[in-house]
């Protein structure tokens, strides 16, 4: 039976023939947050008093001023608890050494 046109053969036919159409419209730019402007307001100020400082110090104490900042809108919130992570498990965890004879020898985990 011949192949009809619709068919595709190689990667790029496929990638071409699924793609999605792209809009010509333009997006509108979301407004920055009050913490964008924040930043951006005291990020120069801050860079040019301490001229030797990197941008994570900048960053750290910037931060530190936008907890009490009144631009903050949860100014004066406390903060939530963070859960605690949980921790992965991993193949060493499950696999159990024993010392015989012959030396080392690896017995496996019982997920095995």
């Amino acid at each position: 039976m011949a192949r009809t046109t619709s068919e595709t053969t190689s990667k790029t036919a496929t990638r071409r023939a699924n793609a999605k159409p792209k809009d010509t419209e333009v997006k509108a730019k979301r407004k920055p947050s009050a913490y964008n402007l924040f930043v951006k307001e005291h990020m120069r100020t801050y860079l040019a008093e301490h001229p030797g400082k990197t941008n994570k110090d900048a960053m750290k104490h910037i931060g530190a001023l936008w907890k009490d900042a009144p631009e903050n809108p949860k100014c004066g919130q406390e903060t939530k608890e963070k859960a605690p992570k949980v921790a992965k498990r991993s193949k060493r965890a499950t696999t159990k050494v024993s010392e015989g004879d012959d030396g080392p020898q690896v017995e496996p985990g019982s997920d095995e």
